[in-house]
This record gives structure tokens, sequence and C-alpha cells, in this order.
């Protein structure tokens, strides 16, 4: 007997004529469910039971050899839906339908992860195009504020006191202008959308800390929470990260200067986003190469342990990550002499593809 599965229905067929039957309910739903379990590897119920009719049964699916079939080359007979009493108009429906499900399933976690750190990086442009706006303009008021407070207390002190005069810090002379009242209330209004702002930029970042942690605990840990969310981003899931080389880990964020190098033979960039990271942006720039690779490498096994085995691992190549840098500045404690050959070739090597 040979077992065959269509759009429509289960079939048991002896040299190709049905010997037993189970036909789909004719309603887009039911028919929906039915194809995409077929399309993740599931076996029916309807399957299921011609299977036990028989005790010998030829599939055409690997999908139904798992569930005791024996799988056969042979070409598989043509049964026509029309005969069984279903329309083609029934089959579209059912696909519109299943496309819509797969769409809903294909939106996952790192999906919202990537779009909030789109935002993060755009309310972070808007939060400081405002606050250099703000303290141009307050500037004209009360200039010898600014290099006084870090820009949070700032933003809180326009907003609350308005004029230098009711300042709690107020300097014996200014040479600031005279600020009437209307501008004060404008000022003061524009520090509240400052602050605003500010505030929605602290939740998307809390959010996106608090995602990162759920879907790469490791990868936080080791580089921290907005380091890994950009890193995710990037590299386009942790599946995707945890697959990458540390090679690639290491260069994710540079790919602009990446792609330079290969097409004018300027210098390769030695890190992307791993240089927001301390242990690379502060170290001597001789360092950095050697400290962002050793970086990288742990990454992608904490990245690994994160998308397979959910082991927690970040303590060890903590540890492993201090030892190698601890290495990494011994060996490069000092800076090496500067060549300029390399230099010489790469403008060479430009001027020739100019030429060309």
């Amino acid at each position: 007997m040979l077992l065959l599965t269509t759009w429509f229905g289960s079939f048991l067929l002896d040299e190709g004529k049905v010997v037993e039957q189970r036909l789909f309910p004719k309603a887009a739903e039911p028919l929906a469910e039915r194809l995409a379990l077929v399309d993740d590897w599931k076996v029916l119920a309807e399957e299921r039971e011609l299977m036990t009719l028989t005790d010998d049964v030829f599939v055409l699916e690997p999908r139904l050899e798992r569930a005791g079939g024996n799988l056969t080359r042979e070409a598989a007979p043509f049964l026509d839906p029309e005969a069984f009493g279903y329309g083609r108009d029934l089959l579209h429906d059912a696909m519109v339908l299943l496309a819509k499900v797969r769409m809903r399933k294909a939106v996952g976690p790192e999906d919202h992860l990537r779009q909030a750190v789109g935002a993060l990086d755009e309310i972070q442009e808007q939060e400081n195009a405002i606050v250099e706006r703000l303290r141009e303009w307050y500037g004209l008021h009360f200039p010898e504020l600014a290099p006084m407070v870090d820009a949070g207390t700032y933003i809180d002190l326009v907003a609350l006191h308005g004029r230098r005069e009711r300042m709690p810090i107020a300097p014996a002379e200014s040479v600031g202008a005279e600020l009437g009242d209307r501008e004060e209330e404008e000022l003061k209004s524009f520090a509240g959308l400052a602050k605003h702002v500010a505030g929605e930029r602290k939740l998307v970042e809390a959010y996106v800390e608090r995602s990162v942690r759920e879907l790469a605990p490791n990868v936080s840990e080791l580089t921290g929470p907005i380091i890994a969310a950009r890193l995710v981003t990037l590299a386009g899931s942790v599946e995707d990260l945890a697959r990458a080389p540390a090679g690639t880990v290491q260069l994710l964020g540079a790919e602009r200067a990446l792609f330079r190098h290969l097409r004018t033979g300027s210098r390769p960039p030695k890190h992307g986003v791993l240089f927001q990271h301390p242990l690379v942006h502060r170290a001597p720039t001789w360092q950095r190469g050697a400290i962002a690779r050793a970086l990288a490498g742990r990454i992608a096994m904490a990245a690994r342990a994160d998308a397979y085995t959910k082991r927690r691992i970040a303590p060890d190549l903590l540890r492993s990550l201090d030892s190698a840098v601890i290495e990494i500045r011994r060996r490069k404690s000092e800076r090496p002499a500067r060549t300029t050959g390399h230099r010489t070739r790469n403008k060479r090597r430009s001027k020739k593809g100019r030429r060309q």
C-alpha cells in the first residue's frame, strides 16, 4: 500500500487506486492548520489512522518514514481534487491563511530588539541635538553654567529655576544678557522637553537591556547589555551570532571600513562595535586590535552557549579574558616603531587604481 497526502486529504492506494481515504474539512482554516503541520514535518492524525490499517505501507516523504513508513522513490500518482469535491479557490484561501500565520511566527524577540536598538540610537541623536540647542540658547543668558555641571544637572536646573538669579550656584557676575519673562518660559519648557526625551531614552534602554539579557545572557554578562544588543542586531539573531567566526564578530559594525580596505588597500579595521567596550577603547592604540580579538573569541563562545547549550559560561570567559588582557598588556607594553612602508604601498596601490 502507498500512503499519499495531498492538500485535500490522505489516501491509501493500491496499484494507483484509492483503497482508503481521509478527506480534510472543506474550510480554509483547518486546511491551513494541516498544511502548517506538514510544513513543520509533523505527522497528521489522518495519516496515523491510515497507517494502522496495513502492516506494510510505503511513503513518498521522509516526514512519514519517521512514523514507520517505508520510503519509496516511485512517482506520486495524480489525484484530481475536483473529483473529491474540492475547488482551487479553497486551496487559495488556505494558502493565504497559512502565509499570514507564517508571517506572524516569523516576527520574534530579536526583531523587537532590532527595532528597539534603532529607536534608542534615534532618540539618543535627538536628545543630543536638543541638549546642544538648550546650551546655546540658555548660554545667551548664563554661559558660565555649562562648564560647572553635567548635562543632566544642567537640564534640571534650567527647567526648575530659569533665570540665573534663581540658580543655587550663580557666579558673582555673569557676562550673559538679561532674560525676559517670555524667553524664560520658553527655555523652561524646552528644558522640560529635553528631560522628557531623556526619560524616554532611559525607558527604551532599560527595555533593550532586559530583552538582550533574556536572549543572550552570556554575551550580555561578558560585554554589557548595550554592546550585546548591538552585536545581536548586527549579526541578525543570537543563532547568527553563534554561527559567526570570531573574526567576523570582531568586525561587526566596521563594514564600511572593511569594504574601504578591500577597495582601496587602506589599513584594515581592528574592531567595530567592540570599540565601545572599556577594555578596548581605554587601551593604547597598539593594543586594541589584540584585545578586540581576544574579546571577540570569547563572545563567539558565549553566543554558542546562549544559542545551543543554554549553560552559563560567562564567569569563566571573563576570567579567561582578564588573563588574556594581562598577557597582551605585558607583551605589548611599549609602542611599536612606526613603519611607513605600509602606507607608501597603500598610496601607490590607490594611485594605481585611480589611473586604471
